[in-house]
């Protein structure tokens, strides 16, 4: 079930309302959004991850002027040319920095959600009688988009936007492709939730704990795929900015 609009999101809750009889709604937490929002979008957290090597480059641009032999003209070219070349290594040396930063947070957000899914396959006390034989795997799936796409994006994109006027939605809409990606990734199989719930004693609910168990161990697969849609999306950064620090060193090593 791909999960794109406002109206999908919609139908996605009555079905989780009709199917399991759960509002995941309930599991909003503005405390924890608000929280994740200055992780992301702080000016500290951008100072940090972007500024900072733009500044450093900007100093190692200053220092050239007085340890490179330049000579008449040479001290235009590198005025300008010099300055064009180093900002944009900085640039693109921060973003670097960010995108890693970010993917950490990232998978912050998504094991927040999953530890939300777990709540929530607890506090489903019915949980045995609304699963059958063909839909047992699906019950995860189900919850697990509705957590994502009711609570989790709409609370990160409205907290994002609020702390953060201009970008806001700009990085709001990142964190949402990304969320949605994890969501569309994730699958339960059906195999563990057996095996599990035959190793179960019988005091214990077999299904609830199998359910738990699962999701603790998709996990680690769900991390995978997140480390790997940021190596996707920082390559054409690295790119980028392999193509300004080969520039860059070119540049110097003609005019010195």
């Amino acid at each position: 079930m791909k999960i794109r609009t406002k109206k999908d999101v919609q139908k996605l809750d009555e079905k989780i309302k009709t199917e399991l009889g759960i509002d995941v709604s309930e599991y909003k937490n503005e405390d924890v959004a608000e929280n994740f929002a200055e992780l992301l979008m702080l000016p500290s957290y951008m100072v940090s991850w972007v500024i900072r090597p733009i500044i450093f480059s900007f100093i190692l641009y200053i220092i050239g002027f007085y340890t490179l032999n330049l000579v008449h003209v040479e001290y235009l070219l590198y005025a300008l040319l010099g300055f064009l070349f180093f900002m944009l290594s900085g640039v693109a040396f921060g973003f670097l920095l960010l995108m890693f930063k970010m993917k950490k947070d990232i998978w912050s957000i998504a094991d927040y959600s999953l530890d939300i899914l777990k709540l929530s396959v607890e506090d489903l006390s019915s949980v045995n009688n609304q699963i059958t034989e063909e839909n047992k795997k699906d019950v995860l799936s189900l919850l697990f988009k509705g957590i994502i796409h009711i609570v989790t994006i709409p609370m990160l994109s409205q907290s994002v936007a609020i702390k953060v006027p201009v970008l806001g939605n700009l990085a709001g809409g990142i964190i949402k492709r990304v969320l949605v990606a994890i969501s569309d990734k994730l699958e339960f199989e059906e195999d563990n939730i057996d095996d599990f719930a035959e190793e179960t004693t019988e005091g214990d609910s077999k299904i609830l704990s199998s359910y738990i168990f699962t999701i603790t161990k998709v996990s680690e697969g769900l991390e995978k795929f997140v480390n790997f849609t940021f190596k996707v999306a920082r390559f054409p950064i690295i790119i980028f900015a392999l193509f300004s620090f080969v520039l860059l060193f070119l540049f110097l090593y003609l005019i010195h």
